[in-house]
């Protein structure tokens, strides 16, 4: 089993009010995570600093244990809660995803070998749409401990498998998986 993480932590500072409760097509972007993760994932989470907007969305809500650390703090937080060993995470402002994408990450995601499956986009990795293994707990804790919190701190101390732009871009070709949503402007984009 696999479960799913939907980071709606962030505090908009760019796009100006919280885009997690933005409608796209019908549905807020946090719901749209959620419905697009639980195809897949059970159970599904969203993790928030504050969950309060989040109420009556069909998922577990889970507060950041360890509040305001950016996305690190919600992919620990996520690992630390899951009940299955991998979990899927995926920003709420990512609204377009493609399953296929998806797919080739799992079929990546042998126990043995990795860590973590994280794309890359040309060299700049994807790390908020991504699947992390239980035993990346330790690493994280390590950087978050530390002063730097970003999430690709702890890569080098796993092993890490990368899915390289070539092989995503056969199931999706646009990269509308890696989207996002952090101004306006991109928003008009979509």
């Amino acid at each position: 089993m696999l479960t799913g993480a939907v980071l709606a932590g962030g505090r908009s500072l760019r796009y100006g009010r919280n885009k997690a409760l933005e409608v796209f097509e019908g549905q807020r972007l946090v719901d749209r995570g959620v419905e697009a993760l639980r195809r897949v994932c059970s159970p599904v989470f969203v993790v928030a600093n504050d969950l309060t907007p989040y109420l009556d969305v069909h998922a577990s809500l889970l507060r950041d244990l360890l509040p305001f650390q950016g996305p690190l703090g919600g992919i620990y937080t996520a690992l630390l809660f899951s009940p299955n060993d991998w979990v899927v995470v995926r920003a709420t402002d990512m609204p377009l995803l493609v399953p296929e994408a998806l797919e080739s990450m799992l079929a990546l995601a042998n126990p043995g070998d990795a860590d973590a499956v994280v794309p890359l986009t040309g060299e700049k990795y994807e790390p908020l749409f991504a699947l992390y293994h239980r035993r990346c707990i330790p690493a994280i804790a390590d950087v978050l401990a530390g002063p730097r919190r970003n999430v690709i701190s702890f890569f080098t101390k796993i092993r890490l498998r990368r899915l390289e732009e070539d092989e995503w871009r056969q199931v999706d070709p646009g990269g509308l998986s890696f989207r996002n949503v952090n101004t306006p402007e991109d928003w008009s984009s979509l």
